[in-house]
């Protein structure tokens, strides 16, 4: 298969996505994977700064990323993806949303990032939730690894991510609140200091589902836990107001 094929092959496996009132386009997979409402919280939970060096890893349909630069419209984002599916939806969401000259896309793995170490202010990212060996595997290979540890374990990934931040550097991610103690073990490992919970609930009287971290590298011990998120106003019921927001963006 020549290259000029294989490109229509995957153009061909991703499907244009409309998002927050048609401000964004995503390319994602047609089967598989699908981007859901934790890239959104995690996007929303960042902050950036103007001349800041940023850089998300495993980036995949681009949505975490797209959605920082249209809330921080000064910023550049450098993403890092390795499946050719991904890095194709990530090069059409780019030129689709004018983004040529604030996004850069490189093919690598993060365990191995083509980055000098210790280059960044900030890191994000939403790794995968479960270990490998755990509950029924999809039939498609990009949702097993987006969702399932069959790349890289957790602790390894952060200390990845942590060798490309400045001491002082942010590393944001989203994360399932059922492994909180192992997250935070292996973020100190990494020398990664947690200062910032939020835990995710579906609706109040419900238990934590996720949670958004901040960490900082090299940080002193000293946490904050912010008031919970809700992202429904009750079982059954629609978005809270909060998370409404997040779907409305009018920038």
């Amino acid at each position: 298969m020549s290259l000029k094929d294989m490109e229509s092959s995957f153009h061909n496996l991703l499907e244009e996505t409309p998002f927050l009132e048609g401000r964004l386009r995503i390319f994602q997979p047609k089967r598989g994977f699908r981007f859901g409402i934790d890239s959104v919280l995690l996007a929303n939970f960042i902050s950036l700064k103007p001349g800041e060096r940023i850089a998300e890893l495993c980036a995949g349909t681009g949505v975490i990323s797209f959605i920082c630069l249209l809330r921080f419209p000064k910023v550049k984002i450098y993403l890092l993806e390795i499946e050719p599916l991904y890095l194709k939806g990530l090069f059409l969401g780019i030129s689709k949303n004018g983004f040529e000259k604030r996004a850069f896309v490189l093919r690598g793995n993060a365990l191995k990032p083509p980055f000098k170490p210790g280059v960044f202010d900030v890191i994000f990212a939403n790794p995968p939730y479960f270990k490998e060996e755990c509950g029924r595997k999809s039939p498609y290979e990009t949702e097993n690894i987006a969702r399932r540890e069959t790349k890289f374990e957790l602790k390894t990934f952060l200390k990845a991510g942590s060798s490309l931040l400045k001491n002082g550097g942010r590393f944001y991610l989203i994360f399932t609140a059922f492994r909180l103690t192992e997250l935070i073990y292996s973020l100190k490992e990494a020398n990664l200091e947690p200062k910032v919970l939020r835990l995710v609930h579906s609706y109040p009287g419900d238990e934590a589902r996720l949670v958004l971290v901040k960490a900082i590298k090299g940080a002193k011990e000293e946490t904050r836990i912010l008031p919970p998120l809700f992202i429904y106003e009750g079982k059954g019921k629609g978005y809270s107001e909060e998370v409404s927001k997040f779907f409305s963006y009018k920038g």
